[in-house]
């Protein structure tokens, strides 16, 4: 099992999970930041569980929706949703929790390879089925077992324009490597055929108003 979970808890009153509050300061997990309204905590050796039931007791009036999974798990990562309400919580879904991992030294093009990411998630969201079943969830992925043949099998994307090729293959239910490489230069031999023509034809004409030298 992984050392830390990772928790995105939200609610209606932001106020209850505030650097300041009284729940953060009492809680076993760091607060890491808060973005968008919703708090990032870290916990190590558990989950906050028992603490966010504990809080939802405390303010029956509110839900809580966290979002959760093993921070050091990276092939198999899983995310949970959840909803915490008068002391009880209630699995929303799962979905897995991408990773994407690029060398640095094939990192062109940040801009790029941020458009790249939300590409290849627009595949796998449609491709990657959860079935839900008598309250639990399960991901159903292709692949992820060997065949009676031996064989496993993995999706891989190719994003490109005329500049950049890069491939996103994913090895794993969460972890996907990337990789790119930079185009050599089109040349388009036409347009030099074209070129070169023109220029043999401003030289010609430049000879043919030279004066005649004789030897």
């Amino acid at each position: 099992m992984s050392y830390y979970s990772y928790t995105v808890l939200e609610c209606t009153n932001p106020e209850l999970l505030s650097s300041g509050s009284t729940f953060v300061k009492e809680s076993n997990s760091e607060l890491l930041k808060i973005k968008e309204g919703k708090a990032h905590f870290l916990t190590w050796k558990a989950t906050m569980d028992d603490e966010i039931i504990k809080l939802s007791l405390k303010h029956s009036g509110e839900t809580f929706t966290a979002e959760f999974n093993w921070d050091s798990e990276y092939y198999n990562r899983i995310i949970y949703f959840l909803e915490y309400k008068n002391g009880k919580c209630r699995q929303l879904g799962i979905e897995p929790g991408y990773l994407f991992m690029c060398p640095e030294r094939e990192m062109f093009n940040e801009e790029h390879y941020s458009a790249l990411r939300k590409h290849v998630l627009e595949y796998l969201k449609r491709l990657d089925i959860v079935k839900a079943k008598n309250g639990k969830f399960d991901i159903d992925t292709l692949g992820e077992s060997l065949d009676q043949y031996g064989y496993r099998s993995f999706i891989t994307i190719t994003y490109e324009n005329d500049i950049y090729k890069w491939t996103a293959k994913r090895v794993s239910l969460s972890m996907i490597e990337v990789a790119c490489e930079k185009k050599e230069p089109k040349i388009n031999t036409l347009k030099g055929y074209e070129n070169n023509l023109l220029k043999n034809k401003e030289i010609a004409k430049e000879n043919e108003n030279d004066d005649y030298l004789p030897f």
